[in-house]
């Protein structure tokens, strides 16, 4: 059982979905779900990720979920300061199960260990006049899988730790770092919680090459603003900040 005050207090288990994410859009319109509510999914037969990407996971071997929140306490404009409370937590659960490996926050929504992707985010809101009203949190995170399809640049913990690891613990640690990370939110740690992000960021402060508007350029990244761009500083010394949809990771699988 979890010491939690709210999240994953409730917890809906699927076998089967098209989306977690989904289910819970659905028991937002239809029913009134407690703040924290979590649904896991064994299965999810059109899981999805950021720019209509699907994100494919074998039954019963990965962590497939999405959260119920209501933070109504949070500014539309700050509403990306949700997704760095998020990405915190997730990396954080990373980090617990994988203490010596090197675990990054890939902007805006990807947890990297060794510069493979673990786990993916979803986050989508709804508002009421200036601020949020409900937010889901899809999390996908790759734990017990060993086998990923040619040209992703995947990893899992099972591939790092050479064992089986147990979902229901993975669930456990997330709900809770999920709610350490949240309740900062709620107090308005906006800026310890940016600092916090921008610690684990990965390729901060390092020079990388990243297509931008498709176009490949070497740039140094200097970090993460709180209103969700990435703050570039290109080769003739000149800082541009860029949304997601403009920049494409060239990282190799």
């Amino acid at each position: 059982m979890t010491k939690n005050l709210f999240i994953g207090r409730t917890v809906i288990r699927l076998e089967r979905v098209d989306s977690s994410n989904n289910y819970a859009r659905t028991l937002l319109r239809d029913k009134m779900p407690l703040e924290g509510t979590v649904i896991v999914a064994d299965e999810q037969t059109a899981g999805r990720g950021q720019r209509a990407n699907l994100w494919v996971s074998e039954v019963k071997k990965n962590l497939t979920c999405s959260y119920i929140l209501r933070p109504a306490f949070l500014a539309a404009k700050d509403q990306f300061m949700l997704s760095a409370a998020v990405a915190l937590a997730v990396e954080a659960t990373v980090s617990e199960f994988l203490p010596t490996e090197n675990v990054r926050i890939k902007w805006p929504n990807d947890i990297l260990v060794n510069g493979r992707k673990t786990s993916g985010i979803l986050i989508e809101n709804s508002l009421r006049g200036m601020n949020l009203e409900t937010s889901i949190v899809g999390i996908g995170m790759n734990v017990n899988q060993t086998e990923f399809a040619d040209g992703l640049n995947a990893t899992s913990l099972k591939l790092i730790t050479r064992e089986n690891v147990d979902l229901d613990e993975v669930l456990e640690r997330l709900n809770e770092n999920l709610e350490q990370r949240y309740l900062k939110l709620r107090q308005g740690k906006h800026q310890l919680l940016l600092d916090a992000l921008n610690n684990r960021l990965f390729g901060f402060g390092e020079s990388m090459n990243l297509n931008i508007n498709d176009q490949a350029q070497q740039v140094t990244i200097v970090g993460v603003r709180q209103t969700g761009e990435l703050e570039l500083e290109h080769h003739d010394g000149r800082r541009a900040l860029h949304q997601h949809h403009e920049v494409t990771w060239n990282l190799k699988a």
